[in-house]
């Protein structure tokens, strides 16, 4: 009796697929749409045949192999960082790319129409996600060589907007829905990384301590604990959503999924169209640094707040402080323990 393939589901693709001799075939992302495609191949006399060593060589498998080891060997959060941008790469390009075949250009044109208006930062870190596909294939000798190799990164966009605390408060009042005035405000008062609000859960929360206790399995660089001070604000949001969500993120909308990075940023594209400002999380946690080094608070402390293992960085991101006359003069004040005066 003959056997015919069956369609399965692959979930690091989000769609379907159907074994065809040593080549697999994406059908759709839908299922009823899956099985109509495949019977529209089922119907056709003969598929151009491909080698199990010519199928390992094509663009889209690598990427799946890529994604399904994400999957088992990093966090759910990486896992889904990656995903997110190689689904996106793999469908502007010919199912039938082989590695030998892709080009910058192909990496270049999905970046170049990605749909919305990107910032440096932000092509860097698409471009970034399909080298490291590619260097991972190398590695793991799926490939010789990367052919992404010499492609060039955009440089890491500086963070310029620095919030007043009088724009967040006009920030905060245009949304009505206290979900995510709850993110918002817990942000602005810790300075925690955006990974750090939307992943927070209650096993992470220290009432006794005012503070979130990441395990260094869970936090950036997994070397130390990622410690995250809670002001009296942050700290009673805290409590309020300990009490909604025992399990799972704290911070959640309206239908009380978990905030993901896509979500808030279309919630911050909203008044973006009303006042021409492109707010962010992290613009929340950059203008946290910005202030608290204004107020005279050490670097070193602004640093481990911040939670930075290397207080230098600081000196990095905030060098514009150098051009901010009045700061400096204050603080020349403060070292010579004399006010200034004009020479006369």
């Amino acid at each position: 009796m003959a056997h015919f393939p069956k369609p399965f589901f692959r979930s690091a693709r989000n769609a379907w697929f159907v074994q065809i001799g040593d080549r697999q075939i994406k059908l759709a992302a839908d299922k009823d749409e899956a099985i109509a495609r495949y019977h529209e191949l089922m119907a056709k006399p003969s598929l151009p045949q491909v080698t199990q060593a010519e199928a390992q060589k094509l663009v889209v498998v690598i990427v799946d192999e890529f994604l399904g080891w994400c999957e088992a060997n990093r966090a759910p959060a990486t896992y889904r960082w990656y995903k997110d941008r190689l689904n996106s790469f793999v469908a502007t390009i010919d199912p039938a790319l082989t590695v030998m075949q892709l080009r910058n250009h192909h990496v270049q044109k999905w970046v170049d129409n990605y749909g919305v208006p990107l910032k440096s930062g932000s092509k860097r870190n698409l471009i970034a996600s399909i080298k490291r596909a590619f260097k991972w294939a190398e590695e793991q000798g799926y490939v010789d060589r990367s052919p992404l190799t010499h492609m060039k990164k955009p440089a890491c966009g500086r963070k310029e907007l620095v919030v007043s605390p009088e724009q967040f408060a006009e920030l905060v009042a245009r949304y009505k829905d206290e979900n995510f005035r709850d993110l918002l405000n817990a942000t602005w008062g810790t300075g925690c990384r955006p990974q750090e609000s939307l992943r927070v859960e209650a096993r992470h929360v220290d009432l006794a301590g005012s503070r979130w206790v990441f395990p260094a399995s869970e936090s950036k660089g997994k070397r130390i604990p990622r410690v995250v001070y809670l002001t009296p604000i942050a700290l009673e949001i805290t409590k309020r959503l300990m009490a909604k969500h025992s399990t799972g993120p704290l911070f959640r909308n309206t239908d009380g999924k978990a905030w993901t990075p896509c979500a808030t940023n279309c919630r911050f594209q909203h008044v973006r169209r009303k006042t021409g400002i492109k707010y962010s999380l992290y613009s929340l946690r950059h203008s946290f640094a910005q202030h608290a080094l204004i107020r005279g608070v050490d670097c070193i402390t602004v640093a481990t707040l911040l939670g930075h293992s290397d207080p230098n960085m600081l000196g990095r991101v905030y060098q514009h402080l150098s051009q901010n006359s009045a700061f400096l003069q204050e603080q020349l004040r403060k070292a010579t323990g004399h006010p200034l005066k004009a020479a006369g």
